[in-house]
């Protein structure tokens, strides 16, 4: 009976030293847990974004030296941890802020690849440049108000967004760059003579010759009083 007494007894000590000691470590843990989940999370918006351009062939090659860096730590961390958990708490141990820098300077590189990847990718598309000066002019037409102002919406919508955060964003915004695109075609109008519709569109893109400046076009100005917001530049 005294034997089995002090065996629980030693056993109640144990644990609660080991009580002791989860309760002391607890907040260590905590913290190892918040950093490594931030870092996760970091890191997925960065491979959804990627993602979404390699679905469309556009491939993202640059940060690989801190990619390299990034997973040399997680497999490390991996690797220790299985083989003893409480590894994790040791501050000469787990490299958290360095983890969480290679994480920062990763998110920055990829970011930046990101951003210029898409810029490429609206100039690929041809889109219509929304000269604001053009389109105030055009706006002065009745039959052109909306169209315009749907324009001015879907192009403003656009280019406020660095690159698309994932497929689904992207999918978003190729649905507004073909809406961009089908509202300037629509740019049609009873009062709007073709020839002045054809100098209208040019100047509003990639500039209008003169040779569209017609006997027609001309009249037609001059009856919209929008001589002074045309101006003519050398290309």
């Amino acid at each position: 009976m005294l034997i089995e007494k002090s065996k629980q007894l030693i056993q109640l000590s144990q644990d609660k030293l080991n009580q002791e000691k989860i309760a002391k470590n607890l907040q260590v843990f905590q913290s190892r847990q918040k950093q490594i989940t931030e870092a996760v999370a970091t890191t997925q918006t960065i491979v959804e974004a990627l993602q979404g351009f390699r679905n469309r062939g556009i491939m993202i090659t640059g940060g690989l030296q801190k990619v390299n860096d990034l997973l040399s730590i997680v497999v490390n961390a991996e690797a220790e941890f299985q083989k003893n958990p409480e590894w994790i708490i040791g501050d000469d141990k787990f490299k958290g802020n360095e983890l969480k820098s290679n994480v920062a300077a990763l998110k920055s590189i990829i970011e930046q690849q990101l951003s210029r990847a898409w810029k490429n990718y609206l100039e690929e598309k041809k889109i219509p440049n929304a000269n604001s000066e053009m389109l105030t002019v055009l706006e002065k037409v009745k039959g052109f108000k909306f169209t315009i102002q749907q324009i001015r919406s879907l192009d403003e919508d656009i280019k406020e967004i660095k690159f698309p955060k994932n497929n689904v964003d992207f999918e978003k915004y190729e649905r507004k760059i073909e809406q961009l695109k089908q509202c300037w075609g629509n740019l049609n109008s009873d009062d709007v003579p073709l020839g002045v519709l054809e100098l209208l569109k040019a100047a509003a893109n990639q500039g209008a010759s003169l040779e569209l400046l017609t006997d027609e076009v001309k009249d037609w100005i001059k009856k919209y009083n929008i001589s002074d917001s045309l101006k003519i530049r050398l290309v």
